[in-house]
């Protein structure tokens, strides 16, 4: 039987997950504002999927992932017309 321990010092992984959904945040306002795409830097998987999370409610702009391995990152942009 596998047991398995996870270690929350000082809240770093709800200050992450805090950091990583106000820089989404931020970064979709930007996207709007000036109409060009931005890349997020590199990130887990986690929090990737964190960003798509907190900004697939938004009707303006879209989120995909883009690279491979280690520089995966998420590209937010602006929203194409059908």
């Amino acid at each position: 039987e596998q047991v398995y321990v996870v270690l929350d010092i000082n809240d770093y992984r709800k200050n992450k997950e805090h950091y990583v959904r106000e820089l989404a945040r931020t970064t979709a306002d930007e996207v709007t504002l000036l109409k060009t795409p931005k890349e997020l830097p590199p990130m887990t998987a986690a929090e990737r999927r964190l960003v798509h999370l907190e900004l697939q409610e938004r009707s303006d702009i879209e989120t995909e992932s883009a690279g491979e391995g280690e520089t995966r990152r998420v590209v937010i942009k602006i929203k194409e017309k059908d």
